[in-house]
């Protein structure tokens, strides 16, 4: 195996093991995740981009265009926000961010932290006080 070939399996290997990665771990090394390469190819929801050296994760099934791009469609895309390893909870959380039973969250607006009390759960603290529960 040549050192071209053998690096081009590592590569397959590194992004195998980051496609299975929590957004925590994703959030701290976007150098293993690909660029958009404008395509056209389809790329689904969920998927994590390396974006300026940001992971971002796609919100919807969206075309590998310019168009589609996060900075052309900020609502496309999601950066993986953290605090010390905890999510941030966004004002608004879609199917794609939802918290999951028992997940951490920091919320901004009060500089606290929640622990999720559903699985799926797409409301904020203030929205749905019975959905969290206050950690710190």
């Amino acid at each position: 195996m040549s050192i071209i070939e053998r690096a081009f399996y590592l590569r397959s290997v590194i992004e195998k093991v980051m496609a299975e990665q929590n957004d925590r771990v994703a959030s701290k090394a976007p150098e293993f995740y690909p660029k958009m390469e404008y395509s056209g190819e389809l790329i689904k929801a969920g998927t994590r981009i390396n974006h300026f050296g940001k992971v971002m994760k796609a919100a919807a099934d969206l075309w590998d265009t310019a168009e589609n791009d996060p900075e052309n469609a900020p609502e496309l895309w999601k950066e993986l926000d953290f605090i010390d390893g905890i999510r941030i909870i966004p004002k608004a959380i879609s199917v794609t961010e939802a918290f999951g039973l028992e997940e951490l969250g920091f919320w901004k607006e009060d500089g606290k932290i929640y622990k999720s009390l559903l699985s799926a759960n797409v409301y904020t603290p203030k929205e749905y006080p019975s959905g969290w529960e206050e950690v710190k």
